[in-house]
């Protein structure tokens, strides 16, 4: 095994060392629901618990242990960004367009606060700060420039960080400064994905998992799911699929790109090390295309959780771990000899205008396409595709508008690595 590697090293997320996923297996198939919800993330529970709340009878299917795929997966990051910046909106839609995206994502990242406080789900929730960080002085001012016009239309604050500052905030000989944005929270995503299961369950939502839906067709005014154990009647459809939308939904397939994301856990270090090197305790992120992230483990204050290379595939994960232990210590040097304790990857998506997209195909709801932006566009998308079901208000969305597709994608991401890194290609 790999010498950054612990001896026990365990290839799946650090998160489900305190939110381990059920192994039980799954309670029988109903002949039909009210709705039924394809995928048990972040997305589908949100809207399970809110449709069990209001009276209807909901069915939660996926292919695999509940919430096994980037709801518990992701870095736990909640903050108001997109792929493409505010700016890059207004020269691309106009003013108009880049404010209400812009204002949605704040609604977003309320929703989260919310629903963590709404139903006392204890994840280590906490508005800790994020620290964005400039890999050249000409990023820096980009970013300032960003930051300044976000002030201006949205009521955004900052804080300008020079590089005497970021001494303050983490010790790196790599940055030159960037931008503290106060309020951004993070939260410990096992639990959080824990929480939901538990009060959608609680609800009356029913959760069938390691049963995988084959098709969905329209039949008597409302749709038929065929699965790999039996087929369900259902009312109304929600997909919740994101990265994992499979050859059963071709029309999603067509338009949605997965791609993986990696991530990992030191052993357990000297917290005064962890301390010295995150003094300021934020979730740290670069503004780099393809970005590195990193912070200290919201549960453990002697780990720090790193990730970076975004895009790439390998058959290898614990190869691959020293390609991105070696970007860890490109940033901080003092960890040339720690080893990884957890080697993860997590399975992402975007979409062809690199925004998330909310909609209705062929009578099915949908959400899908978070662009990096999963834990607060899945919880408000949830709460979206709830209140469309139910036919009340709380449903619209600037995001619900053409899913792009392209002529020569058929569901196989397979130029994703050489297109992330054309795109990365004014990186650092």
């Amino acid at each position: 095994m790999s010498v950054v590697l612990t001896a026990d090293c365990r290839l799946e997320p650090y998160w489900w060392r305190a939110a381990p996923r059920d192994p039980s297996d799954p309670p029988p198939l109903p002949q039909q629901t009210d709705v039924a919800i394809v995928g048990s993330g972040i997305t589908g529970l949100v809207a399970a618990l809110h449709l069990a709340r209001a009276g209807r009878d909901v069915t939660v299917i996926d292919a695999g242990v509940p919430g096994q795929g980037a709801s518990s997966r992701n870095a736990g990051y909640v903050g108001r960004t997109l792929k493409a910046t505010f700016s890059e909106l207004i020269d691309a839609h106009g003013l108009d367009f880049a404010t209400a995206a812009y204002r949605e994502l704040h609604d977003a990242f309320r929703a989260v606060g919310e629903t963590v406080t709404d139903e006392r789900i204890d994840c280590h929730f906490r508005h800790q700060g994020r620290l964005l960080l400039a890999t050249s002085p000409a990023m820096r001012e980009q970013m300032l420039r960003e930051f300044e016009l976000r002030q201006k239309h949205l009521g955004e604050t900052f804080e300008p960080v020079d590089r005497t500052a970021q001494e303050r905030e983490i010790e790196t000989p790599l940055y030159h400064g960037g931008v503290r944005i106060a309020d951004h929270a993070g939260l410990h995503p096992g639990l959080y994905h824990l929480g939901l299961l538990a009060r959608a369950t609680e609800a009356g939502a029913r959760i069938v998992a390691r049963t995988t839906v084959t098709g969905i067709a329209s039949e008597n005014g409302g749709f038929r799911l065929a699965t790999d154990r039996s087929a369900i009647a259902a009312r109304d459809v929600i997909v919740a699929t994101n990265g994992y939308s499979g050859p059963a939904l071709p029309w999603l397939q067509r338009r949605v790109v997965p791609f993986d994301a990696y991530a990992a856990a030191t052993e357990a270090l000297d917290p005064a090390l962890v301390a010295r090197l995150l003094a300021g305790d934020r979730t740290y992120i670069d503004w780099n295309f393809n970005v590195d992230f990193f912070r200290r483990a919201p549960d453990d204050n002697a780990r720090i959780v790193f990730g970076g290379l975004t895009g790439e595939r390998t058959r290898d994960l614990a190869g691959f771990a020293r390609r991105l232990h070696a970007r860890m210590v490109r940033i901080f040097p003092a960890l040339r000899e720690v080893r990884f304790d957890n080697v993860w990857t997590g399975r992402c998506a975007g979409t062809f205008d690199f925004f998330p997209h909310i909609g209705r195909h062929d009578g099915m709801h949908y959400g899908v396409g978070y662009c990096f932006a999963g834990v607060p566009m899945g919880t408000l998308f949830g709460r979206k595709l709830a209140s469309r079901v139910l036919g009340q208000p709380g449903g619209e969305s600037v995001f619900d508008r053409p899913l792009p597709a392209s002529p020569f994608y058929r569901g196989n991401p397979w130029f994703v690595p050489w297109a992330i890194r054309w795109m990365s290609r004014h990186d650092r």
